[in-house]
């Protein structure tokens, strides 16, 4: 029996209004390292605006767009936010009440970080296949930049004037409408450990302190993740388009995580790919962690970068290299 094709039928965001310039994180003339330049704003979440907030506000836009019903067209719901609203739990159920939507099951995952839509495009796929549903709403929240860098105490780290905020949705539907063709996940375990989060007391994140968290960088470090990020990007998205035949050369739009104007570049060279071809966010929005692709997508379609028929390729690599992934959507096909 063939499998089901299932389809990106949409995507929707929502960013918080509040706009932070460069000069909220002091010096703008200040010397920071590559890989922390290149935004020239971006949104941070307000005092008290939570994940489900943020979830609810851009699926309302899909559900206008698409014109669906929550209580009878989303089967799945699956989340992944960067800084949850309650420890150890998910927003799944607290969003399905607000929602009004009945899923049969709801999944928040906790790990892949920056390409965590692509594998939640793998995972619901699976259920969609394993239990007969028929869609499986998708979401994204990054909420770090508001939340954790914009502390006073990290205002000043080279690293806090990058990440953005803001939340991207996607549903999946059973149909052949714009099928997914292929999901390339990889994870490489040993490099787990080189994304670590510490402050000035060295204190454990659950241990009472006086001091935010925060990432730490090292130069070493950071050398270790570009060159990852340069390599495992464009190995996955070659792998991707492998599988349906097609060479990088048939790619029609890139849309990838955001984490730097330097990978962005070379991701693009390192594919031979033009600069219309690959959606580009970072100036406006900083890095946006797992919510760049579904919002990056939404881009390229409101401005009809992404036409009927089109090959789109979401890639790309989370953390400091643990995970990478791909996939090929063909745009409105029927």
């Amino acid at each position: 029996m063939d499998p089901v094709t299932i389809s990106l039928a949409g995507v929707a965001s929502y960013l918080p209004q509040k706009i932070v310039e460069n000069d909220f994180f002091g010096d703008p003339d200040a010397t920071r390292p590559a890989m922390f330049k290149g935004a020239r704003r971006r949104h941070h979440v307000a005092e008290g605006e939570t994940a489900v907030d943020m979830i609810e506000r851009a699926t309302r836009t899909l559900f206008d767009r698409l014109n669906l019903d929550p209580r009878k067209d989303i089967d799945l719901i699956l989340t992944n936010v960067s800084v949850p609203d309650m420890p150890m739990l998910g927003c799944g159920a607290p969003l399905t009440r607000v929602l009004g939507c009945q899923p049969r099951q709801i999944v928040d995952v906790h790990n892949t970080g920056c390409v965590s839509f692509v594998f939640m495009m793998s995972l619901a796929q699976s259920l969609m296949r394993a239990t007969g549903a028929r869609s499986a709403l998708l979401c994204n929240v990054q909420n770090a930049g508001g939340r954790v860098f914009a502390h006073p105490d990290n205002r000043k780290r080279p690293q806090s004037a990058i990440p953005g905020d803001g939340c991207g949705v996607g549903l999946l539907v059973a149909s052949e409408e714009s099928p997914i063709r292929t999901v390339v996940t990889r994870s490489y375990a040993e490099f787990a450990d080189d994304m670590r989060v510490t402050c000035d007391e060295g204190k454990q994140w659950w241990e009472p302190r006086s001091s935010p968290l925060y990432i730490d960088f090292t130069e070493s470090r950071m050398a270790k993740v570009v060159e990852r990020g340069n390599r495992v990007v464009p190995e996955v998205v070659r792998e991707a388009c492998r599988e349906v035949g097609i060479t990088t050369k048939d790619i029609d739009v890139l849309v990838t995580n955001q984490p730097t104007p330097i990978f962005l570049r070379n991701w693009r060279e390192a594919l031979e790919l033009p600069v219309e071809a690959h959606v580009d966010t970072f100036v406006d929005h900083g890095n946006l962690f797992g919510a760049a692709i579904p919002i990056c997508l939404e881009r390229a379609i409101e401005t009809g970068r992404a036409k009927r028929g089109s090959k789109l390729v979401l890639g790309g690599f989370s953390h400091a290299g643990d995970y990478a992934g791909a996939a090929v959507v063909e745009w409105q096909v029927r």
